[in-house]
């Protein structure tokens, strides 16, 4: 059982690994809101978990938060566990440090943030990497969209609209993308801590999903009778040109290939992505 210091154990993901690891490991968690860095404990800690950060957010927030908790704290907290003999440090990253212009994501992928929550979370990558050691590893995971009981944001509207609607004019959508199940990218940090593996690592479900099939997923458990209808060609021109941004979500593909990564630690998933959709509807 490894001693594993938890920041960000409040958050969704942060919550969901305490309570499916309370056998696994000897987890401590700490905020870093109320805790200074320099006020840690790191007496009998084998592994950080470092998943505190500020995601992006559509409200207006300054440029400069994200950078003083997405790199600064990263860069504080990664300094003082090396100084205190630390072995191993997980870094949640995101896909976001790529840029938005990508259809397909891989290891080789050039990165070219194009907002201050990608380039903060670039910068802090590239700085605990900086601290790679023969006794100081360092792993950083960069999942895709994650969804699972307790979800809020677009996932949670979506959910909501679907038990809502009769009709959507959703169907026959053909694009693709990756997401990852919160018990999958927990059983995959939790591969990353028995491996102790340095390096970059991506995730996903085993297959991406289009939009009309995450639609018609969710419905099966929520809303068995929804339909989806194809939404007119016109109308897709005209939300295209409208709301780029929204467009792009709905229609736009961006597929994570993460056969490299699961390689390097011996990696199957352990629900497939009906089997995590449903779950997330029976405990959201």
């Amino acid at each position: 059982m490894k001693s594993v210091l938890l920041t960000g154990a409040s958050g969704f993901v942060g919550k969901r690994f305490t309570s499916r690891n309370l056998d696994k490991h000897n987890i401590k968690s700490i905020s870093l809101q109320t805790t200074q860095v320099n006020e840690i404990d790191f007496t009998g800690i084998d592994t950080i978990v470092h998943l505190a950060g500020i995601a992006h957010r559509m409200e207006k927030t300054e440029d400069s938060l994200y950078y003083k908790v997405n790199f600064e704290l990263t860069r504080d907290l990664a300094n003082k566990a090396k100084e205190n003999g630390v072995k191993h440090f997980i870094f949640m990253s995101t896909i976001k440090v790529y840029g938005d212009e990508h259809d397909m994501l891989t290891l080789e992928t050039p990165c070219t943030p194009n907002d201050a929550y990608g380039k903060s979370k670039l910068m802090a990558e590239e700085y605990v990497e900086s601290l790679i050691s023969k006794d100081f590893k360092v792993s950083i995971v960069r999942p895709p969209l994650v969804y699972g009981p307790g979800v809020i944001g677009n996932m949670k509207k979506l959910i909501d609209l679907v038990g809502k609607r009769n009709f959507l004019p959703l169907g026959n959508i053909k694009n693709k993308r990756s997401m990852v199940g919160l018990d999958n990218l927990i059983a995959f940090l939790n591969r990353i801590i028995e491996k102790e593996v340095s390096g970059i690592f991506l995730v996903q479900d085993d297959k991406p999903m289009s939009t009309s099939d995450l639609i018609r997923t969710i419905a099966k458990s929520r809303n068995p009778n929804l339909k989806l209808i194809a939404i007119p060609g016109l109308f897709q021109t005209i939300l295209k040109k409208l709301v780029p941004e929204i467009h792009k979500r709905l229609f736009g593909s961006l597929v994570v290939d993460d056969h490299e990564s699961k390689r390097r630690i011996d990696f199957k998933s352990a629900l497939s992505f009906e089997e995590g959709i449903e779950l997330m509807i029976k405990e959201n």
